[in-house]
């Protein structure tokens, strides 16, 4: 893996991680303004499970030689279908 990718994937994570802090750190009169999903305790697993589905998204996208940014955003936002389509897809050559 090239210095640019490792920058890419740190970049992707290092947002990542700042919008999960900024969401968590919000008062409480701001989160009913985002809607009942960022609500208490259901709120922070679709959180956690976002997260997670991106960092996998991310990594079996570069192994197989795709962009591991688009596949991690997929994966926070589409958890389960862009790992199924993630696992699917065959290596590029």
């Amino acid at each position: 893996m090239g210095t640019v990718e490792r920058r890419s994937h740190l970049a992707a994570l290092g947002v990542g991680i700042t919008v999960l802090q900024q969401i968590l750190a919000s008062p409480t009169e701001h989160v009913v303004g985002a809607g009942l999903i960022l609500s208490g305790v259901k709120g922070v697993l679709y959180l956690i499970g976002g997260v997670i589905a991106a960092v996998l998204c991310a990594f079996i996208a570069r192994s197989k030689g795709y962009s591991a940014i688009l596949f991690a955003v997929l994966g926070f936002f589409f958890s389960i279908i862009t790992l199924i389509v993630v696992l699917v897809i065959p290596k590029r050559r």
